[in-house]
């Protein structure tokens, strides 16, 4: 018997889906759940019912996830920061063709990062706040997730191959307990186009969870990660359940979990 969550409120359509494969249904708070025992194509069903469709694991315990580890741009947030910076200053293209071969995973992570903030080098820091203030919004479900996770006591981590300008912000503004993004060198309030420390990309996000798995005593099956883009995939092989909201097809590939049409809450249809 295999369990399948619709995240949905839809009647009619986990009426038919129940239906097509001869499977109970189960009503909860917000979605619904098909428990049935045919074989099926998950890719196959999300595609044809456009919805959000996902396993719930008999073998994984959801009440033990201690820790909550979230990528940043495109995922909590809705925007590519980096890019929306380059939009102002009048370089959007040539930053966001890089930014997308590179979340597609067709280039590396550091290299690239490095050469698109050595593009934005004699930017005024007051373009940044401006992209924050202006442009930043918190992707559908961002709020309401974060604050059940806190409810749940759960520890919440942001970690972003962005920049921590943004970062440290969202931190303050979600309260979460920790975050670790990307510092560059700002000197009488422009950016140089230097990067101060390691880039943080696909290894470093990975080694992030190891960090904070021994800073809270947790193993690293407790965490629960999500991201968008090539350079989440080393901290998804590492959690236990790993998240693709909106994401690249590389990470799809990858993820338990796949959410393309719902919003960042439908996670807490796991916890229900």
């Amino acid at each position: 018997m295999k369990t399948i969550i619709l995240h949905s409120q839809d009647l009619a359509l986990a009426q038919n889906l129940s239906s097509n494969l001869n499977g109970e249904l189960e009503q909860r708070k917000n979605h619904f759940r098909i428990h049935t025992k045919l074989s099926f194509n998950l890719e196959q069903l999300r595609q044809s019912n456009r919805a959000d469709l996902n396993l719930f694991k008999d073998n994984f315990n959801y009440s033990e996830i201690g820790l909550f580890v979230s990528d940043m741009d495109s995922t909590l947030v809705t925007i590519e920061t980096i890019d929306e910076i380059a939009k102002l200053v009048g370089i959007e293209n040539e930053v966001s063709s890089i930014t997308k071969k590179t979340m597609l995973g067709y280039q590396d992570f550091s290299s690239s990062f490095k050469a698109r903030v050595l593009m934005l080098r004699g930017t005024k820091i007051e373009i940044l706040k401006q992209v924050y203030d202006e442009k930043l919004n918190y992707s559908d479900g961002a709020i309401e997730l974060i604050d059940f996770l806190k409810s749940m006591n759960i520890k919440t981590a942001l970690v972003s191959g962005g920049l921590s300008y943004f970062a440290q912000q969202l931190q303050n503004q979600l309260g979460l307990d920790s975050f670790k993004a990307n510092n560059v060198e700002i000197i009488n309030n422009y950016l140089t186009g230097s990067v101060i420390g390691t880039v943080v990309g696909p290894q470093e996000k990975a080694n992030y969870i190891n960090e904070l798995c021994m800073l809270y005593g947790l193993k690293k099956n407790q965490v629960l990660a999500i991201g968008d883009g090539a350079n989440d995939l080393e901290m998804m092989r590492i959690v236990g359940l790993s998240i693709a909201y909106k994401a690249k097809p590389l990470l799809q590939k990858n993820c338990d979990v796949i959410i393309n049409f719902s919003s960042l809450d439908s996670v807490i249809d796991f916890f229900d």
